[in-house]
C-alpha cells in the first residue's frame, strides 16, 4: 500500500509539473466572410458576411498549439456584394465548431510572443437559419462538415489578424440533380484580441 500511495504521489507532482507548464489561451474573434456556393447559379464570392466568437488554444513553449473555436458565421452566396434583392442572394447562418492545429514562427522574445502562424485543420458547422426565394429552405442541410488553411500575423502580443480558406466536404442542399451539388467555401478575414 506503501508503495501505491508514493507512485500515485510521484505520477500527480508529474502530471502537476506538466500542467503548470502549459498555457491555456483565449483570444475574441471579429470579423468578415466573404462566401459562395458551387452549384447554385449565383457566381464568385460575392456574400459578406459577420463572423463573431472565441478561441480557446492549448500552447505549450514549442511552436505548435491546438485550438478550439466557436463561431457565429454568416455565409451562403449572392449575385452581387451589396445585392438587396431577395432572389439573388442565399443567406445562411451558421454555428460554426472549428478545431485547428497551428505552426508558429518568428518569435519576439521582448514580447513574449510568436509573430506567425499557419494553420489547418476541420470545422463542424450547425445551420439555424437559411432564407431563399430560389430553394426550398427546408432541404438544405442542418449539418456541414469543412477542411480549413489559413495563417496569421501578430500584431504584438494581444491583437493579430489572420486570413482562413474554408472549403465543405459534403453538399449542403439535400436535393440535388445529379450533376449538379452545393458546396459551400468561403474566405475569412478576421481580427484576434488575445485575453
Amino acid at each position: 500500500m506503501h508503495k501505491i500511495t508514493i507512485a500515485i504521489t510521484f505520477l500527480m507532482l508529474c502530471f502537476m509539473q506538466n500542467i503548470h507548464a502549459q498555457k491555456f489561451k483565449a483570444s475574441l474573434i471579429l470579423g468578415t466572410n466573404i462566401s459562395q456556393i458551387d452549384g447554385d447559379s449565383l457566381y464568385g464570392f460575392k456574400k459578406l458576411g459577420l463572423t463573431t466568437g472565441g478561441r480557446l488554444s492549448y500552447t505549450n513553449n514549442k511552436t505548435f498549439d491546438l485550438a478550439l473555436e466557436m463561431l457565429y458565421s454568416q455565409r451562403g452566396s449572392s449575385v452581387k456584394l451589396f445585392s438587396k434583392q431577395a432572389n439573388e442572394k442565399i443567406p445562411l447562418n451558421f454555428l460554426e465548431i472549428p478545431v485547428v492545429v497551428s505552426l508558429r514562427d518568428w518569435y519576439i522574445e521582448k514580447g513574449g510572443y510568436y509573430k506567425v502562424r499557419a494553420e489547418g485543420g476541420l470545422s463542424y458547422g450547425y445551420l439555424f437559419n437559411a432564407s431563399s426565394s430560389k430553394y426550398d429552405v427546408t432541404k438544405f442541410g442542418k449539418s456541414d462538415l469543412s477542411w480549413l488553411l489559413g495563417v496569421g500575423i501578430n500584431l504584438n502580443k494581444k491583437i493579430g489578424i489572420a486570413a482562413r480558406y474554408t472549403s465543405s466536404f459534403i453538399d449542403i442542399y439535400k436535393d440535388t440533380p445529379d450533376l449538379v451539388y452545393f458546396k459551400s467555401y468561403f474566405i475569412t478575414l478576421r481580427t484576434e484580441v488575445n485575453l
